[in-house]
């Protein structure tokens, strides 16, 4: 889990928000469909094109704006720029694992949800060269966090596996990761699987 530094919310999404006759009751659903993609832009910007939970690559096309505290239980956070992020999978498929924001749906626990905005957030999670994803002994939050997720169901496992050996295959230096992983390519990308990549070709 990659940490996210917010940046200030889009000008037009404040500029709605101030002129909503229905301000004093948030509605995620009112907002229309244009102010929703300028927030998810500015949202998968923010997190250079990586899913806020998994850190698999995602677009405006294959992700979804996540309430990270859900909506239904926090109504007066339903238009927070900063409780929104970008989820992987923006349409559930029958048959298909779901995993990240779809599987979180509204269930939320303040002391057991590891947020990607904490300080921490990259230390409370081990990876293996295998894809595994572990949580420290002891730490009941991010295992928690782990289950509730779906992080180590296999899709994942695979994807994380398959991410490290191809950054394998093209023999680079420990400079050269550190660089990639830095730096964001010309597109405000950053390396998917950031996170797994860093532990394992730099541990």
């Amino acid at each position: 889990m990659k940490r996210i530094t917010k940046s200030p919310e889009p000008v037009l999404f404040s500029d709605w928000k101030s002129q909503d006759r229905m301000s004093h009751r948030p509605n995620w659903n009112r907002v229309p469909g244009w102010i929703k993609r300028t927030v998810q832009d500015a949202l998968l910007l923010e997190q250079g094109f990586l899913c806020c939970y998994c850190e698999a690559s995602v677009t405006a096309d294959n992700s979804h704006v996540e309430h990270f505290r859900p909506r239904k239980r926090f109504k007066q956070l339903r238009l927070s720029y900063d409780n929104l992020l970008c989820s992987c999978i923006r349409d559930t498929e029958q048959g298909t694992p779901l995993h990240c924001g779809h599987l979180k749906g509204s269930w939320f626990d303040e002391d057991l949800l590891i947020s990607p905005l904490a300080a921490d957030c990259e230390e409370r999670f081990r990876f293996t060269a295998n894809g595994d994803i572990l949580a420290p002994d002891d730490d009941l939050a991010s295992q928690t966090t782990i289950d509730r997720l779906g992080l180590d169901i296999p899709k994942l496992r695979a994807l994380r596996r398959a991410a490290l050996e191809a950054m394998m295959d093209e023999d680079l230096s420990a400079d050269d990761i550190e660089t990639l992983l830095t730096t964001k390519s010309q597109d405000g990308s950053f390396v998917e699987f950031h996170t797994t990549v860093r532990q394992v070709l730099l541990a």
